[in-house]
């Protein structure tokens, strides 16, 4: 059985407060968001942290996803991969990854939006939409138990 979070990052790791900047000078990560995802990774067990987010548009070696980087690691997480959607077919691509990588049976998206997320039902179920990951709601009025289990881990370290 393998578990993986779909994140996005505006919106998620960060929010119209966030005052810190990234290196090419957009909106920047808040630590104390990163250590809320990291904790509740931590709570719900091994993850895989899949990229869904538009800055998985980024060169390997752009200084803002360098800063992504490095803004994960310094709390134990890393990326194992990224989707390959644009802007606004983010449920396209997960439905994509998730079809590449059948080892993913679990999994819980963390978005701030909700794309085409709702043409594709099981996406739907395990959608978490936030204003930064510490205010997060179900997207669906009946949300899968991973989404449900998620939720409680971030609400709990949070």
């Amino acid at each position: 059985m393998s578990f993986a979070v779909f994140l996005d990052v505006d919106g998620v790791l960060n929010s119209r407060t966030t005052c810190e900047r990234t290196p090419d000078y957009h909106v920047g990560i808040d630590d104390l968001r990163v250590a809320v995802l990291a904790g509740a990774i931590k709570k719900y067990g091994p993850t895989e942290i899949v990229l869904s987010s538009d800055w998985k548009e980024l060169r390997p070696e752009a200084d803002d996803y360098v800063y992504l980087i490095s803004k994960l690691a310094k709390y134990g997480l890393e990326l194992a991969g990224k989707t390959t959607d644009h802007y606004n077919n983010r449920g396209e691509g997960i439905q994509y990854y998730l079809e590449s990588h059948p080892e993913i049976d679990e999994y819980v998206v963390l978005d701030d939006n909700e794309f085409d997320f709702r043409d594709y039902p099981n996406i739907w179920e395990r959608l978490l939409l936030t204003n930064g990951i510490e205010r997060v709601k179900f997207a669906s009025k009946t949300p899968a138990i991973e989404a449900i289990l998620f939720m409680d881990y971030i609400k709990e370290v949070s």
